[in-house]
């Protein structure tokens, strides 16, 4: 997997992460946004570590 899509698909999942968390919390605070941030930017680095152990193990 080259690093741009595996850039993106990592972003999207903290972006959408973000976004529904946000949505479904009806807090639309700026301070509740960045709270939700903080955890979409910690789901995105388990989902990266997922996925890059998924297509290492993957290939052989």
């Amino acid at each position: 997997m080259d690093k741009k899509k595996f850039t993106s698909q990592v972003l999207a999942a903290i972006f959408f992460y973000t976004l529904f968390s946000v949505i479904l919390g009806k807090d639309y605070s700026m301070n509740a946004i960045f709270n939700e941030l903080k955890g979409g930017v910690v789901f995105g680095v388990i989902y990266a570590l997922i996925i890059w152990l998924w297509y290492r193990y993957k290939k052989k």
